[in-house]
């Protein structure tokens, strides 16, 4: 649409993301000519502001799925190095620029039914009592790349192999104390004695960050969340003891412990009570579990699809992991080597605690359990932040290559993911 008839290369110059074979083979039905040789000539004088100028620098150790906007996963070598993953190489997940905020002018609008309009200066917001809370984020989008055949193209930008997941403690205030100052009983509310007033069911959140249209990010989550005193739903405004790096939404975001990254937004700008969901593409689109029979060309190319309601959209994710060490796909020489020594982490939405993690050098035939790592204190399903196992393995002489485990949650019953990833090979 910005081309309007012109030549594309200035744009997919700056968005890159989309520059893939099978992206370029399915909008080729939409092509609606060719420019002439002179009006191509002329077009090359075009010159498209590039809005990602002003991003901040990121460090090599993280992987650059795309530049513009930037979307980084960290080496996975590297994610059991600390329990807490430093802010450097958090996994960075951006859906547009970076926004250039001064945090004197920062403003959170708080709006919707049942309370009455407030706005909020950073200085403000840090005047409530402060609040920590370490949790793992995950990117709703994590293992895109996985996905991703002949049969099912995925169309949806970045494709991430595996490590959009990471841990930080973030410092910032409670949601619900925000709320009371508002006017909202958020305590009737957690208790069942009241239910939220007007129907509202959703806490509606919108960012600073913007197009080229001004079109800005944004998602929603159920107030019940929010109204929990455990719930730990909190304004961060610091990462790991620092003030919010620009990439993870300096100088406010939204941190909702359990559920998927989509929905804690970064460079907080609105917050909106409402008896319906977020409106916003991100969260009426993008991120819903389709059925796997479901293709993007056959059944998600035209909006609405059919059975939309077969289709919910997500908040808190299942059980998953990945092993860090080796990773993927590395040649270890074993020559005089009696063992290996295998290291990872795994972790479940919604709070869910990690109770066991069994791992297999052989395909699945024989199964040990691997040495769980948690260092701090979380309560029952409450356990926001990931589990790292280790596990120290003999070898035998022409043992394969795969990896397999099984990991066993807090929540009953008992949910069961068998994974076998192409990990490592002896030589």
């Amino acid at each position: 649409m910005m081309a309007a008839g012109q030549d594309l290369e200035p744009y997919w110059n700056v968005y890159r993301q989309h520059f893939r074979g099978h992206v370029i083979e399915w909008m080729e039905k939409y092509r609606v000519g060719n420019l002439s040789p002179e009006e191509a000539e002329a077009n090359k004088k075009v010159e498209f502001g590039d809005m990602f100028e002003t991003d901040p620098p990121r460090s090599p150790d993280l992987l650059a799925c795309t530049s513009r906007p930037f979307n980084g996963e960290p080496r996975i070598e590297l994610l059991t190095n600390d329990y807490i993953t430093p802010n450097e190489l958090f996994y960075t997940r951006n859906h547009l620029q970076v926004p250039v905020l001064d945090p004197d002018e920062y403003r959170l609008i708080i709006s919707g039914k049942g309370i009455k309009k407030h706005k909020f200066t950073l200085e403000q917001l840090k005047k409530f009592p402060k609040h920590e809370v370490v949790t793992t984020l995950q990117c709703a989008g994590n293992r895109r790349e996985d996905l991703h055949d002949k049969d099912h193209k995925i169309f949806i930008s970045p494709h991430w192999v595996i490590g959009a997941m990471s841990t930080a403690k973030w410092g910032g205030v409670k949601l619900r104390d925000v709320l009371k100052e508002c006017g909202l009983d958020v305590d009737a509310i957690a208790l069942g004695e009241k239910l939220p007033p007007g129907g509202v069911k959703h806490i509606q959140a919108e960012g600073y960050d913007q197009d080229e249209t001004g079109y800005t990010y944004g998602g929603s989550f159920p107030i019940e969340k929010a109204m929990d005193g455990l719930g730990e739903v909190i304004l961060a405004y610091e990462m790991n003891g620092e003030e919010l790096p620009r990439d993870h939404g300096y100088p406010v975001r939204l941190l909702i412990p359990g559920h998927v990254g989509a929905r804690q937004v970064k460079w907080l700008h609105k917050l909106r009570l409402s008896d319906k969901p977020s409106s916003k593409s991100y969260q009426c689109k993008s991120y819903r579990g389709f059925a796997p029979n479901l293709t993007f060309e056959k059944d998600l190319a035209e909006w609405p699809p059919a059975r939309l309601d077969q289709a919910p959209i997500i908040h808190e994710q299942p059980v998953t992991s990945f092993v860090c060490n080796p990773p993927q796909n590395a040649v270890l020489g074993a020559k005089n080597a009696s063992s290996i020594e295998l290291k990872g982490v795994a972790w479940s939405g919604g709070g869910r605690k990690i109770e066991r993690v069994d791992v297999s050098v052989d395909g699945g035939k024989n199964w040990q359990a691997a040495e769980l790592f948690k260092p701090i204190d979380q309560r029952y399903n409450h356990h926001w932040a990931w589990t790292q196992f280790t596990l120290v393995r003999k070898l035998r002489e022409n043992e394969p290559a795969t990896v397999c485990f099984i990991l066993l949650t807090q929540f009953p019953p008992f949910l069961r993911l068998f994974h076998c990833p192409r990990m490592f090979k002896k030589s």
